[in-house]
């Protein structure tokens, strides 16, 4: 019979070359995770996370266990499956809610388009007045603006009375004279508020251009001239005579003495 005999030597060299190839391994994922740390950055941090409360000995402990060492690696891969579950899952609850809300959303668009449609021909109907109204007011002044506000106003103070006429000689009823009245004298009204108003907005104009022309014209006690009293400088033209420290111009007459 052939025996079969076990050798010691060759058994302790297997399992030297199995840790070997192990260690190998474990320093080309070192090496990946270097190279490649933005991609498994949240691998590194939980490993560093859960490696940190190890003293020096168990950190030695656990690079001699091969199994501890695999336990700990896969605690790791789990924290991380777990969070990627999880992530997972929101990520579909958010999608189906998007899912959900997708025809409410098509609907307020839709609503939204009109209403963007809507302000525009709002918009260009305003610069279409803002255009007719600068077409018929050209180049008129106030004062033309208040005299013809002031001849409408008259115009409908004559309708007005007209109207009184043409009741009074019986031409027609008093409920169409009430229609034609009331309409007639509240344009009058209305004209002649109008026209009010801009007197008192150009007679303000006036005032305030007045005040200014005035205020630039006459100097005040700090722009008066050297030596002048109230009266001009006998230097100036139209003037004659030197130049004296005392104002000149006609003199007051003294008062007569009073008798006791």
């Amino acid at each position: 019979e052939n025996v079969v005999t076990k050798n010691p030597a060759l058994s302790r060299n297997s399992a030297n070359i199995f840790i070997l190839k192990r260690k190998v391994q474990r320093i080309q994922l070192l090496n990946n995770l270097l190279h490649n740390k933005a991609m498994y950055q949240e691998y590194l941090n939980q490993l560093q996370i859960s490696l940190a409360p190890l003293s020096s000995d168990e950190l030695k402990d656990l690079l001699n266990d091969d199994e501890k060492l695999d336990e700990k690696v896969n605690e790791v891969l789990e924290t991380l499956k777990t969070q990627k579950d999880n992530l997972l899952i929101e990520n579909r609850t958010k999608a189906e809610s998007n899912i959900e809300k997708e025809p409410k959303i098509i609907e307020l668009r839709g609503k939204v388009n009109e209403l963007l449609e809507e302000a525009k021909a709002h918009c260009e109907a305003v610069q279409e007045k803002l255009a007719e109204v600068k077409a018929k007011s050209g180049d008129v002044s106030q004062e033309t603006a208040l005299a013809l506000l002031q001849t409408a106003a008259a115009e409908s103070e004559e309708a007005t009375e007209a109207s009184i006429k043409q009741l009074t000689d019986n031409e027609i009823g008093v409920e169409a004279f009430l229609d034609d009245f009331l309409v007639a004298r509240k344009t009058m009204h209305l004209r002649k508020l109008k026209a009010e108003k801009m007197q008192e907005i150009m007679r303000r104009q006036t005032q305030a251009a007045q005040r200014g022309s005035i205020g630039n014209v006459m100097p005040g006690y700090g722009n008066l001239l050297p030596n002048s009293g109230f009266y001009p400088a006998p230097g100036l033209p139209g003037m004659g005579g030197g130049s004296v420290p005392y104002p000149l111009g006609p003199m007051m007459p003294m008062p007569p003495p009073r008798p006791y």
